[in-house]
């Protein structure tokens, strides 16, 4: 199956024993802003609400996750980028896509269980030049969501009752074998 073509949602993803080790992992690391000033006119203000710990190939849960896709699913990667990031509460959504994977593999960790603290997925109307939400997932621990990096989405962290969040972003860039 091309999962590039799919929005696949794995409830408790990780096995237990694994799962327990993240939420160990993720409470010793530290976590830097995203925010960068790519220039005076243009801003990446939406990167203002996600702090950032970068994992490297070796890393336990890195490897963990590889294994599970490539045992779920046909994929001949050509590179992958892994980090937990935690994210805020913010104000308005900030839609956006990855452009640098073909798939994003993201696994909700740590959070309170919630729609408005979960990924919204939308579709761009040129007519009116705004993103509307066609789709949502809600926020629940261990969650995996299994997207095309292509798609537009943004947390639902603006809406109201929403709070922080811990996930695990997979960027992965592959050949899909035919």
């Amino acid at each position: 199956m091309n999962i590039k073509d799919h929005l696949i949602v794995k409830d408790n993803f990780f096995d237990n024993n694994i799962y327990k080790e993240i939420i160990l992992d993720i409470s010793k690391l530290k976590f830097t802003n995203r925010y960068k000033l790519v220039s005076e006119d243009i801003k990446n203000l939406y990167q203002k609400i996600y702090f950032e710990a970068p994992l490297d190939t070796n890393h336990f849960a890195v490897k963990e996750v590889l294994r599970k896709l490539l045992e779920n699913y046909s994929l001949d990667l050509l590179n992958h980028e892994h980090s937990y990031f935690l994210s805020t509460k913010h104000k308005e959504p900030t839609p956006h896509n990855d452009e640098s994977s073909d798939v994003n593999c993201l696994i909700y960790l740590k959070g309170e269980s919630f729609l408005n603290s979960g990924t919204a997925f939308y579709d761009y109307d040129k007519e009116k030049d705004q993103y509307i939400i066609n789709r949502h997932i809600g926020f629940k621990e261990n969650r995996a969501i299994i997207f095309d990096s292509s798609i537009f989405h943004a947390s639902l962290q603006f809406n109201a009752g929403a709070t922080s969040r811990y996930v695990m972003a997979n960027f992965l860039k592959y050949k899909d074998k035919k």
